[in-house]
């Protein structure tokens, strides 16, 4: 089977779109990676694997710039076909959270994971052991997830005209951001508004914003 019409099958298992979704899934594919991946074959049957794996085909097509960056921004943009709309995931999250916050929370993780925002494969390659102390047991983790930054990405990032949007890379304004050389993408990740309602005496606590994405990155 081929590397894109693999892809398109789980992204339609794992997602709300439908078999008649098909040919808008592949071509939206293929503006993405570049039609000269339309009868490329693959062997994998990891929807981050196959996204893993478009991307490499992006850059052998040359429809993209082979750096950290591009990649990201296109990978993001590939993992955002399984993320429902963020008004669906707030929906879905709050009408679950009415049952059971902890069972809320946990799905909105595991799409977390299956859309590739936490990026497991990638953590998995950190190191971590935990040594005794003076103040008890600390773990020591060494960071192998995240890459250093190119030479050649931190100086195209000096020469990106500056921009004040996204204000910051946790602020409201990253739900669904493409991304730059200097900035993340955000395609994929959802942002949610919770407000926690909470009593001491006759005061109440309220209205707390949270970008719920950063609790699991």
């Amino acid at each position: 089977m081929t590397l894109v019409e693999t892809f398109v099958t789980k992204v339609i298992a794992e997602s709300s779109f439908e078999e008649l979704d098909r040919i808008y899934l592949t071509n939206r594919v293929l503006a993405l990676v570049g039609d000269g991946v339309i009868e490329v074959e693959t062997n994998q049957d990891d929807l981050i694997e196959l996204k893993d794996q478009l991307v490499e085909e992006a850059v052998r097509l040359e429809t993209m710039k082979d750096s950290q960056a591009a990649r990201e921004i296109l990978g993001a943009d590939l993992m955002d076909l399984v993320t429902p709309c963020p008004s669906q995931v707030n929906r879905d999250f709050w009408d679950t959270c009415a049952q059971s916050p902890e069972q809320a929370i946990a799905d909105f993780y595991q799409l977390s994971q299956k859309n590739d925002y936490i990026k497991l494969k990638a953590i998995a390659k950190n190191i971590a052991y935990r040594v005794p102390s003076d103040y008890g047991e600390l773990e020591i983790t060494i960071n192998l997830s995240k890459p250093e930054k190119d030479p050649k990405e931190i100086a195209a990032a000096k020469l990106v005209k500056s921009s004040n949007y996204p204000q910051c890379q946790l602020c409201m304004e990253n739900e669904g951001y493409h991304g730059r050389v200097n900035h993340p993408a955000r395609s994929n990740p959802e942002l949610f508004v919770l407000i926690f309602l909470g009593r001491s005496g006759a005061s109440s606590i309220r209205l707390t914003l949270t970008l719920m994405s950063t609790v699991f990155s």
